[in-house]
Order: C-alpha cells, then sequence, then structure tokens
C-alpha cells in the first residue's frame, strides 16, 4: 500500500438543492468531522485535475456514503471506502438533524504523510441551488413510508436477459408474473399489464419497450434507478389497477460535456449532456433500431423498425424557481407472418411528450407548474383474427398539471391535480373470441372529444422516530361525449422501524382505471374504450431486515379483490363450446377475482464483489367469470382459473465484479406450470372448464463483460446470450389427439392433451459502451 500520490484529500464541498422543498436559508449545512488519509494499491491512476467529484449523502447518524463518483472505478472504490469511515456533522433544520445529500469535489494536494486532514465546512452558495441535488425530507419520508422495491442503474446494467433496460427488470420483480417467455410485460399481483403504470420523471409513457426482441422506449442513460410499488403506492400515481413502476430521471455533472454512446446487435444508442448558464444542463439521448439482421438469423418471418428520443432541460431562473423542458417520443412500425397473408400482424404505433415545467420555493413551499402536449398513433391489424382485436387511435392531447408541496420537519403534504381534453377518434373492433379480447364499444370509442382530470392530497407524518405513516386519497373523472364515469381512490399505509434492525409495514389502498386495450399501446392503454371502470382493492403487509454486509431480506403478504377486471388470457380459448364441439358463447372480458399470496426478496447492491438479486413469489389467482352467448342473451357466471395462476415464480441473480474491470454475472428465472384449457358447455346447461398445467419453464441467461476506464473516460465491452438454456415455453394444447376432447375443446380429456411449445427464443446480444 502507499499514500495517494502522498496527498491526501482537501475538501471543497458544496450544497445545491434537489427537490425544492425546502429553502437554503432554513437549513444547516453538514460538517466534515473526522476524515481518514486514503490509501490505495500501488499503480493506481490519480486524474490529471487532481479532482473527484463525489454525489454523498449524509444520515441523521452522521454517516455518509458515496452514491455517484466520476473517477475510474478502482479510485472511486478506495475513496468509498474513506468516505465510509468518516464522521459528520449531519445538516439539521429547526435544531433536527436531516438527511442530505451534497456535492462533494476531492481536490488532492501534496502534503507530508504525517500531516492530518483538516476539517473542512461545508458552504451553501446561494448561485448553486439546484432542484437535483438537495435536502429532500419529503423524499425521505417518502421512501421510508412507501416501501417500493428499487434497483439502479449501475447493477440493472449488469443483469443478464434485460438487454440493460431498467424497465425490463420489472419481470425480475416479486408478485409479477410473465405474460409469455419473451414478452416484456407482466401482470402484477394479478392486474393484467395494462393496469400498471409505467412513469419517467413523472409522466406516464405510452408505449414502453418496442416491438419484436423489445427494447425499451426510454435511454437507459438517462434513468437513475426503477422503484417498483406492487400495492397501495401514494395517492399522486393514480389510474391503474396494478402496480406502478417509476424511473428517476438521473443527475448528470454539469461541469463538463458528458455522454456515451452504445452499439449492440439489435441498435444503436447514444446520450448528450451539455452544461448551460446559470447552472443548467440540457440533455439528449435516443436510439435507432435495426432487429432484422438478429430476426433474419433467427429465421424469424418480421419486419421490425423503431426509434426513439429523449431531451431534458434545466436552468435556474432565479435563486428560488427554476424551468424545465422534458420530452421523449418513438416509433415502431413492424409486420410478423408477413410471408402468411391470412396470419399477418402488422403493428404501426408511434407517440410524442413535450412538458414545461415552471418550478418556484416560497419558505416551506414548493409549486409546481406544467403544460403538456402529446401525441399518440396506433394501428394494430390482425388479419389473422385470432390475436389481437384490430384498433388503432390518433390522439392529440393538452393540459397542464399542478402541484404544491409543503414541508416540515414532521409533516409533509402535497396537493396537486391535473386535466387534460384529448382530440381524435378511437378504432376498436370487438372481437370476442379473439385470443387477447379488448373491450370495445365502436360507437362510444369514435367519438373525438374526451376530457381526463383529478385531483389529490398525499399526507406524511411522523409523530415519533420509529413510526411513518402516510394518507392519500385521489379523485378522477372520465367525460366522453356527455358520457362521465367518477371515482375515488383513498389508501393509507404505517411504517414501524425497529431500530436498524428491521421495517415492518402495512398498506391499503384503492385503484380505479377505465375500460382500456388489453396492452399499454399509444392512444389506446389509458383512454377509454366503452363506459365502466376497473376497480381494484389492495391490502399489503410484510417486514423488511437490514442485515450484515449490505444485504436486505423482505417478506410480505397481498390480497387483491378485483371488479370488473378486464383480464387477458391469451392461453384459454375465450371461445365457449357445447358438448358436441359447436360454438355456444364465449368469456365476456369483464370479470371480479381476488389475488393472493406471499414474496420474499433477498438483495445485496451491485457493486464490486459478489451481489445478488433473488426473489420469489407464492401467488393464485380466481376469477369470477361469465359465459355469454353469441346472441347476448343468456349469460351464466362461473368460477374460473386464469392462465396467470402460476404458483411458483423465482428469479435469481448473481453477479461477480472485480476491481480490474472484469464482470461476469448469470440470471436464472423459473416458473411452476400455468393453466391451460378451455370452457364448455354440458349437456345439463352448466359451464365447465377443463384446467391442465403445462409443465415448468426454467430459462438462464448469462453475461460478460469487461470495462476499462481513464480519467473521464470508460468504455465496456459485453456479450450477453438470452436464454442460453434454450428453453421452449408450452404455446397450447395440441388438437392433434385421438381424444375428441382435445380436438373439439369440450369435455375432459381421458388423459392430458399433448402440447405444442414455441421456437426457443434465444440470441446473443454483444454491446460496445463508450462514456465520457
Amino acid at each position: 500500500m502507499r499514500w495517494l500520490g502522498r496527498s491526501a484529500p482537501c475538501l471543497a464541498l458544496s450544497l445545491c438543492a434537489w427537490a425544492g422543498l425546502v429553502s437554503a436559508q432554513d437549513l444547516v449545512p453538514p460538517e466534515v468531522k473526522t476524515l481518514p488519509v486514503v490509501e490505495v494499491p500501488p499503480g493506481l491512476e490519480v486524474p490529471e485535475s487532481k479532482t473527484v467529484r463525489l454525489l454523498v449523502r449524509i444520515e441523521p447518524d452522521g454517516s455518509a456514503i458515496v452514491e455517484q463518483c466520476n473517477a475510474d472505478r478502482p479510485l472511486c472504490d478506495v475513496i468509498d471506502g474513506a468516505i465510509a469511515d468518516s464522521e459528520f456533522v449531519p445538516a439539521t433544520r429547526e435544531g433536527i438533524p436531516v438527511p442530505s445529500r451534497v456535492q462533494v469535489d476531492i481536490r488532492l494536494a501534496v502534503r507530508a504523510a504525517e500531516e492530518e486532514a483538516p476539517a473542512v465546512p461545508l458552504e451553501i452558495e446561494g448561485d448553486a441551488i439546484d432542484e437535483e441535488l438537495v435536502f429532500s425530507e419529503t423524499a425521505e419520508v417518502d421512501a421510508r413510508t412507501q416501501q417500493s422495491i428499487e434497483l439502479e442503474l449501475e447493477g440493472i446494467r449488469n443483469i443478464p436477459g434485460t438487454l440493460g433496460d431498467p424497465y425490463r427488470t420489472l419481470l425480475l420483480m416479486p408478485c409479477v408474473v410473465p405474460v409469455a417467455n419473451g414478452q416484456p410485460y407482466g401482470y402484477v399481483c394479478g392486474a393484467p399489464p395494462s393496469g400498471t403504470a409505467y412513469l419517467y420523471d413523472g409522466l406516464r409513457i405510452p408505449l414502453l419497450f418496442h416491438s419484436a426482441v423489445g427494447a425499451a422506449t426510454i435511454h437507459p442513460a438517462i434513468i437513475r434507478d426503477v422503484k417498483l410499488y406492487t400495492s397501495a403506492p401514494a395517492a399522486r400515481y393514480g389510474r391503474f389497477t396494478g402496480g406502478v413502476m417509476s424511473g428517476d430521471p438521473r443527475t448528470i455533472p454539469n461541469d463538463r460535456v458528458h455522454g456515451e454512446a452504445e452499439l449492440r446487435t439489435i441498435d444503436v444508442s447514444g446520450m448528450l449532456n451539455v452544461p448551460l448558464p446559470k447552472n443548467g444542463s440540457m440533455t439528449f439521448s435516443g436510439a435507432y433500431g435495426f432487429p432484422n439482421l438478429l430476426l433474419g438469423a433467427l429465421n424469424v418471418d418480421a419486419t421490425v423498425d423503431y426509434w426513439d428520443y429523449q431531451y431534458r432541460a434545466d436552468v435556474a431562473m432565479s435563486a428560488r424557481s427554476r424551468f424545465q423542458v422534458v420530452a421523449f417520443g418513438g416509433r415502431d412500425n413492424s409486420v410478423f407472418d408477413e410471408s402468411q397473408p391470412s396470419e399477418r400482424l402488422a403493428l404501426g404505433l408511434q407517440f410524442h411528450r413535450l412538458e414545461t415545467r415552471f418550478v418556484g420555493r416560497l419558505d416551506r413551499w414548493e409549486v409546481v407548474g406544467t403544460m403538456l402536449y402529446g401525441y399518440d398513433f396506433s394501428n394494430v391489424e390482425d388479419d389473422s383474427a385470432q390475436n389481437l382485436s384490430n384498433a388503432g387511435a390518433n390522439i392529440h392531447r393538452f393540459g397542464p398539471r399542478l402541484w404544491a408541496t409543503y414541508s416540515a420537519p414532521k409533516f409533509q403534504v402535497r396537493l396537486g391535480g391535473d386535466v387534460a381534453g384529448l382530440f381524435g377518434p378511437i378504432r376498436c373492433q370487438e372481437d370476442p373470441i379473439a385470443d387477447i379480447p379488448t373491450p370495445c364499444d365502436p360507437t362510444f370509442a369514435a367519438q373525438t372529444r374526451r376530457v381526463i382530470g383529478g385531483v389529490y392530497v398525499d399526507a406524511n407524518v411522523a409523530p415519533v422516530k420509529w413510526l411513518d405513516l402516510s394518507f392519500g386519497v385521489r379523485g378522477d373523472v372520465w367525460s366522453t361525449a356527455g358520457e362521465r364515469d367518477a371515482g375515488a381512490s383513498p389508501r393509507a399505509r404505517a411504517t414501524f422501524h425497529a431500530l436498524d434492525i428491521a421495517d415492518v409495514f402495512v398498506g391499503w389502498g384503492f385503484g380505479i382505471m377505465p375500460a382500456v386495450y388489453s396492452i399499454p399501446l399509444p392512444g389506446l392503454g389509458d383512454v377509454p374504450l366503452e363506459p365502466g371502470l376497473q376497480r381494484a382493492n389492495q391490502t399489503e403487509a410484510g417486514v423488511r431486515f437490514f442485515l450484515p454486509h449490505e444485504l436486505t431480506l423482505e417478506a410480505r403478504g397481498y390480497i387483491n379483490l378485483y371488479r370488473d377486471i378486464r383480464f387477458v388470457d391469451i392461453f384459454t380459448n375465450p371461445q365457449i363450446n357445447t358438448q358436441d364441439g359447436l360454438p355456444a358463447g364465449f368469456i365476456d372480458d369483464a370479470a371480479d377475482g381476488k389475488s393472493y399470496g406471499a414474496t420474499f426478496l433477498l438483495q445485496r447492491p451491485f457493486q464490486i464483489g459478489f451481489s445478488t438479486f433473488l426473489a420469489y413469489t407464492l401467488g393464485f389467482s380466481e376469477l369470477t367469470a361469465t359465459a355469454v352467448s353469441f346472441d347476448r342473451t343468456v349469460s351464466q357466471e362461473f368460477d374460473y382459473t386464469p392462465s396467470y395462476d402460476v404458483r411458483h415464480v423465482l428469479n435469481a441473480v448473481l453477479a461477480w465484479q472485480a476491481k480490474f474491470g472484469l464482470i461476469i454475472s448469470a440470471r436464472m428465472s423459473t416458473r411452476s406450470g400455468r393453466t391451460e384449457g378451455w370452457v364448455w358447455l354440458d349437456d345439463d346447461g352448466m359451464i365447465q372448464q377443463y384446467i391442465q398445467r403445462v409443465p415448468w419453464f426454467t430459462r438462464l441467461d448469462a453475461e460478460i463483460a469487461y470495462e476499462w476506464a481513464k480519467p473521464g473516460r470508460r468504455m465496456r465491452i459485453a456479450l450477453e446470450w438470452v436464454n442460453i438454456t434454450q428453453a421452449r415455453d408450452a404455446q397450447e394444447l395440441s388438437s392433434q389427439s385421438s381424444d375428441d376432447a382435445c380436438v373439439f375443446r369440450a369435455g375432459v380429456p381421458a388423459e392430458p392433451c399433448p402440447l405444442v411449445f414455441t421456437t426457443a427464443i434465444w440470441f446473443p446480444n454483444l454491446s460496445f459502451r463508450a462514456t465520457f
């Protein structure tokens, strides 16, 4: 070991605002109490500038952790250890210690080895106020109370099978059942894919993934982390019956130009961040896809083209106000089974979002006002008339969002609302026997003017140190040509903190949303297609243990009750036959039901050394469905087991990262057999369901990567192998059988029907990434 250039860090620290919930004049900044001398292995390179920039989080107890570091990884590891061994005087507000984040520039100055590093006060610079880096008591209490499941960008990019896309980690999470192997959407605690809200920087994403291979429409480099709320999140997240997956924007230092370029087997992408005057910055990012090379190599009959873009600008208007612009969009043009006209499926998808924001602060208040413009286009054409219900949308939307947040040490409240006018037609076709039917009232959907609006209030209370309470309620209304649906969504949550050992939490919430398209597509995933609301009653309770070596262990139990849920069941034929195999009716896509079970999560952050993410779900889903005759004159309720009643789901990720840049990781995904079968009308006129569980499905993904870095630059080359075991998923029950029940889809076969398996979805993804 040797001294770092025979020098010790001499700190120059500046504190900036992060969420703007409190003003700098009300705060007493943190101070350095003790800072050990840094020792590093021989041969470690020191930046020519002799400066390393950090983002350091200082806890109320005076401990600290480095959240971001702009130096080479080995040097950052050494500095991480020094900061962890340091002691700080925490920031205070009205004499009460509060958590804080500070931007730290470590300047390396030559000194004699026996000299001690002086304590340096942290100074607030008024001109450096920036909403990206602040004390945020509201955010801190929110995090302690809501108990979301969180993954950060650096860790996500080391998980094989995700293509490095943060939102694709949804399928790793507990309480999530994948729709099918290779599909990026899932059922969250029993709610269908369209019931979960996906957000970036507070805005809902109309199309989360591109077609075919399924790359995300938001560039990973602009996302700091993703959080999944599986049940009863805060009231500001509304209009859903499932979970909420939210991506927070990444804070990029604005000391110089930063960027990233990446070439993958399926696309090319880039990101560029440019500093602006007044402590501002502009970020551009985007991707262009060419998956046809890969699809052709795999002999897939498909033509897929896509692109996407993102833009974010943020500048200070004064010491107490900022102006922001957020924009993103994308386009897909895909055709599957093009060589077979009777099986052709074409998807034309496009969306754009542009929002301007004003952020102002006054004492304990933060006020935000925004104006949004959006455009959505979808065109779904299924010539087979069996897979998807044909639909289309051409929607322009305009509207403001307003909210105000009041913050005090033990109490925070946020009041807000939004309203949007939607202009343009929607085309839908009611096809009750399609594999993925969709709700549709053609006359209702064709209306060209709609209004969607809502108001909410969220409150966090910390009456004592060991208890956090959260209450909220929101009201929403959907108006289409004089037809109005409205509802309220209350929710409450309590979190008990048992020192630093564990958190015990319980939450309840009520969710509502309109009858929308079966899968989230632009203009179809959040716009009513027929009158009526879907409703969810969500309850969960659990405990999260904080173990040594940064391990966390969590167990949750949940029960969700659904009413008029538009369920999606692609593995059970919705057509009902008689005992003789003649068509008699269909299963209505609206049903009541419940999902319940338990989840377990073991997690260690992705960093140097071994890291892990282990999620297990034991779940049950039951529905009370309605069988309807084709002339809709006769109906009958019956107990129905959907295909997503998958009892066991396990996802395990293990990664090892060496200090010299080598990264090896593996992921195993396994689930028990889902149900397949049919529904028929027996000779007594009663509806019956035949259920056959398919075999377990297990898939293994792997990745090996190497990173090398110079001051201010980093490069990475990686080989990711998706489905290295070439596992195949059961697609359907075969009718090629000697048993008439399997042929005519009626009655109970004497023995299980033979299975038809999908083609194995597997491919290598070679990528090269350069960061500066």
